[in-house]
């Protein structure tokens, strides 16, 4: 799996990706090596794929990336498109089958009092040009729908409480949907 800290196992604001029960991986179904890492962009995602990605020669990879592109407003929507464009061809070339993840909503409100930083404005519109593009890809799976509050507007605190990283709750519910997809994922 790799991505930003929401793939590297951050949640409930102070935790650490050394506690394993916020690493999806821990609950899905099947082996999995996570080389997420926190603070990275889609931009700095895609400039680590080669150092990181391929020493690995992985059959399938899972990518989730863009939230923290999401949220800054310097960000376009495009720019995440095109890294996720690169990530995606740069799998093709190498053999690895790549299962892109739709991006979560997230909680401008909590957001601003676990980080006390500013989300753009335009950050829903922003995920939805993200998403649309990842649902043109052959493989990919759809966590987004699972993840709103009853308002259908903003990510629901009870999974996130600090407004972005998903808790453990929402850990299990990201692997839970991508276990119940596991026809997207290539054989050995």
């Amino acid at each position: 799996v790799f991505g930003d800290s929401i793939t590297h196992g951050g949640g409930a604001v102070s935790f650490s990706p050394s506690s394993i029960e916020y690493s999806y991986t821990t609950y899905l179904d099947f082996p999995a090596i996570n080389i997420g890492r926190s603070g990275d962009t889609s931009t700095t995602s895609l400039e680590r794929f080669d150092r990181d990605v391929l020493p690995i020669k992985p059959v399938n990879l899972i990518i989730m990336t863009g939230s923290n592109s999401l949220r800054s407003p310097m960000i376009s929507a495009e720019t995440v498109i095109s890294d996720l464009e690169g990530i995606y061809q740069k799998c093709v070339q190498n053999d690895i089958r790549p299962i892109l993840l739709t991006l979560p909503p997230v909680n401008p409100t909590n957001i601003m009092l676990a980080f006390h930083t500013q989300t753009d404005p335009n950050w829903y519109i922003k995920m939805q040009q993200i998403n649309t593009f990842i649902k043109t890809k052959p493989y990919y799976i759809d966590l987004e729908p699972y993840f709103y509050d009853s308002t259908h507007t903003i990510l629901d605190p009870s999974y996130a409480n600090d407004g972005l990283h998903p808790d453990i709750m929402g850990k299990k519910i990201m692997a839970e949907v991508i276990n119940r997809h596991k026809d997207v994922f290539k054989e050995e």
